[in-house]
């Protein structure tokens, strides 16, 4: 297995932002252990999913985006979690 640092972009989800419920984003790392970037990404997107913070509060037209996918050394096992949540912008 390859050990990957995954930095993802989520969309169009109806959080808490500033004490008010409302369409919002936010951003997330998570380290993943996977055969393949492309595996480690979508791993890290269904791990997010399914944390309570964000889960069943997507929004029909959500979106995950990875931006980075960065592999690091098998020995980094440091963990990440928590979200920075924004409001999106009316548009």
């Amino acid at each position: 297995m390859r050990n990957f640092v995954i930095f993802v972009q989520g969309e169009n989800f109806n959080l808490e932002v500033d004490g008010i419920i409302q369409t919002a984003g936010f951003f997330a790392s998570r380290r993943v252990e996977a055969a393949t970037e492309k595996e480690a990404s979508s791993t890290a997107i269904a791990q997010l999913l399914a944390e309570p913070d964000i889960k069943n509060k997507e929004l029909p037209n959500y979106r995950m985006i990875v931006k980075v996918a960065y592999e690091m050394p098998i020995e980094h096992k440091k963990t990440y979690s928590g979200f920075t949540f924004y409001p999106m912008e009316e548009v």
